[in-house]
């Protein structure tokens, strides 16, 4: 069978069984099905440094104070996220970099209370990782404004710096400001008595959303069909 009929089959399989929907993350499709075929290039790819037999990347997501409390805990739920879809880009790519997972980052920020006071490329170091990729929520919310949190309109504002520990210096190799909105040209009204349900499955969506749009930085992908 082609291989292009093959990924529509599955695509419609995956659909059927109720998989394509609420049983994975629609924005991981991008790397599912690429094939290889027609990728955009990344911007800051991460490659396997000469002598190596695959590279590390550490990536590490924090959010400044005064976050909504809807958003507690929004920058571990990224941190999660963008690991998940660097893993599934890298592996779909067949490329040999390995991506540090949550465990480790958690048992790091546990011993280290202050390490937002190390520079991420000290913390790349400590890892003993090729990459570091720097992630901050400077600011963000699920509501529109002026709706008097009656509608789910999600912006933020993002910046990111991506380290390449085999260069001299501490200056990021690529570092970029994101400002995701979620839905795009649209808002969400919350009705109904499962509104915290709701609110919680919203956050979800656009994490996945950020953490997809993040990822492409890094991993040649297919170009995405909006899902939002």
């Amino acid at each position: 069978m082609h291989l292009s009929r093959r990924r529509v089959l599955l695509g419609m399989g995956l659909a059927a069984t109720g998989f394509g929907c609420g049983g994975m993350n629609p924005f991981l499709l991008p790397y599912m099905f690429s094939g290889g075929e027609n990728k955009a290039p990344a911007e800051f790819p991460l490659t396997v440094p000469p002598k190596k037999s695959e590279a590390k990347v550490v990536v590490f997501v924090s959010s400044a104070t005064g976050l909504h409390p809807d958003l507690a805990g929004v920058d571990r739920m990224l941190n999660a996220e963008l690991i998940t879809m660097l893993d599934a880009g890298l592996k779909a790519n067949e490329q040999k970099v390995l991506v540090l997972k949550m465990p480790k980052i958690d048992d790091f920020r546990s011993d280290n209370p202050n390490w937002r006071s190390v520079h991420p490329y000290d913390i790349g170091k400590e890892f003993k990782a090729d990459y570091v990729i720097d992630v901050e929520i400077q600011e963000m919310d699920l509501f529109k404004p002026g709706s008097r949190g009656q509608f789910l309109k999600g912006h933020a504002t993002i910046t990111v710096n991506a380290y390449d520990l085999s260069k001299p210096g501490k200056a990021p190799g690529h570092k970029f400001e994101y400002t995701p909105e979620f839905p795009h040209g649209r808002e969400i009204e919350i009705e109904g008595r499962d509104s915290r349900v709701q609110i919680s499955t919203f956050r979800l969506q656009f994490v996945q959303r950020i953490a997809s749009d993040i990822s492409v930085k890094f991993v040649a992908s297919t170009p995405q069909r909006r899902v939002d």
